[in-house]
């Protein structure tokens, strides 16, 4: 898929991102993690101790959403406990590769890092819009 395209192109190996913490700015919650290994369908990287793949699969599931939506506010709330939270992005990658892995944070990240999405606010619930949509609203 496109999105994947862009991913693959954009991260590096040692590359440094960061999940937003609370609210967009962060505060001084924001989490870093490390692009350690690039493969064909996988992106690995390191959250603290934690080794993580982000499949491939995890990218293509949020574009599908967009392109079926472009409208669409996905929440960006991961969390360890199951079942994800509703209208998340950890609720339709969980779905799609069947790992209760919380890596919505960690690809939503990704995703703006390479000016795919955007991250916004609704209240005090953080989600990601379509880039385009900021683009177009300037």
């Amino acid at each position: 898929m496109k999105w994947w395209n862009i991913v693959y192109e954009t991260v590096k190996v040692g590359d440094n991102l960061f999940t937003p913490g609370r609210g967009l700015d962060g505060g001084n919650k924001r989490k870093p993690f490390k692009v350690i290994k690039k493969l064909a369908d996988r992106i690995n990287i390191q959250s603290g101790a934690y080794l993580i793949p982000l499949d491939k699969e995890c990218f293509d599931v949020i574009e599908e959403a967009f392109t079926d939506n472009p409208h669409l506010w996905l929440r960006v709330a991961s969390i360890k406990e199951i079942p994800a939270l509703r209208g998340s992005a950890d609720e339709l990658i969980r779905k799609r590769t069947g790992s209760n892995l919380a890596r919505g944070n960690y690809v939503c990240s990704v995703l703006e890092y390479c000016s795919v999405v955007h991250y916004t606010m609704q209240g005090n619930r953080k989600g990601i819009i379509l880039a385009s949509k900021i683009n177009n609203s300037l």
